[in-house]
């Protein structure tokens, strides 16, 4: 293939996954409702930052479209989204309640009623909380 192809080919999958990303984040800027202020804005400047590099690349067909400006701002914008999402999870691992994260699905974290006997045999070596 010619280098144009593979360039516009290139710039088609890498919109493509930037759109992806784009509706990720809107996903996780809408679940961020129920925590604090700080984490709603750190799932927005993610957010931001994905769309800055969708408008940055949206126009380009080849990679002489974009100049080294539009791909250093587009860097700087990816690594400050991925710095704020590392930041994300870390609040959220540091403040949620396990249960909440891990879900009903992990047997050693559901809690069953008192007057139900439970088997714990089959959880041997299960790590269990509380």
């Amino acid at each position: 293939l010619p280098t144009l192809q593979v360039e516009a080919r290139t710039l088609a999958m890498l919109q493509g996954l930037l759109h992806q990303l784009h509706a990720a984040c809107s996903h996780l800027a809408a679940g961020t409702r129920a925590f604090p202020s700080s984490v709603q804005e750190t799932a927005g400047h993610v957010r931001h930052g994905v769309e800055s590099v969708q408008a940055s690349l949206a126009g380009a067909r080849s990679f002489q479209d974009l100049s080294g400006l539009v791909l250093a701002q587009s860097r700087g914008a990816v690594t400050r989204a991925q710095l704020s999402l590392e930041g994300l999870l870390e609040h959220v691992g540091q403040h949620t309640p396990l249960p909440w994260l891990v879900g009903p699905f992990a047997p050693a974290l559901v809690e069953y009623p008192e007057d139900v006997p439970v088997d714990m045999s089959k959880w041997e070596g299960c790590v269990t909380v509380g």
